[in-house]
């Protein structure tokens, strides 16, 4: 016998759904399947920030990764004594603080909501858990996670060769 879906359970499997499809787009969980990720899900937070409001401060020691699934993070980093310099804008799909998810150590940059922002956080502790639970799956991240770190560093690379 068929149980009845409840109208709750249809909106909890919608929202899973979004998010699983949202997910399979970003590039740390690339070639990572449905279920895998439907597994990630698990170990995720959503939390919506306001416009203008800190989500960490450079030199703070990181313990998460983000996603942003809607709005726009500005990434700074502090200059000597004048004003922080922008270094990066985020909008919907990116993901920062991936090198939180590697090793706890204090933050390179701080990160600023521009305007209203939903994030999906990981912890570093619930990713430990994870990859304990499902190394095959731990294993594919931290792989992806290293390609965009390798990318990121031949971009900055490359900027500081035209610039010197």
């Amino acid at each position: 016998m068929a149980l009845k879906p409840t109208l709750r359970n249809l909106f909890i499997d919608r929202e899973f759904v979004e998010k699983v499809s949202f997910l399979k787009n970003i590039p740390i969980f690339d070639g990572l399947s449905n279920s895998a990720l439907g597994k990630l899900t698990g170990i995720m937070y959503s939390k919506k920030y306001p416009a203008g409001e800190l989500i960490f401060e450079e030199g703070k020691v990181g313990k998460a990764l983000f996603i942003i699934f809607d709005g726009e993070v500005a990434i700074t980093k502090a200059a000597g004594n004048s004003e922080p310099k922008i270094i990066a804008t985020h909008e919907k799909g990116a993901f920062f603080g991936e090198m939180a998810l590697l090793e706890e150590l204090p933050r390179s940059a701080t990160a600023k909501t521009t305007k209203e922002t939903t994030l999906f956080l990981m912890y570093k502790v619930k990713f430990d858990w994870f990859i304990e639970k499902d190394p095959r799956v731990g294993l594919k991240v931290i792989y992806n996670i290293a390609k965009v770190l390798s990318g990121r560093l031949r971009e900055t690379s490359e900027f500081f060769a035209k610039t010197v």
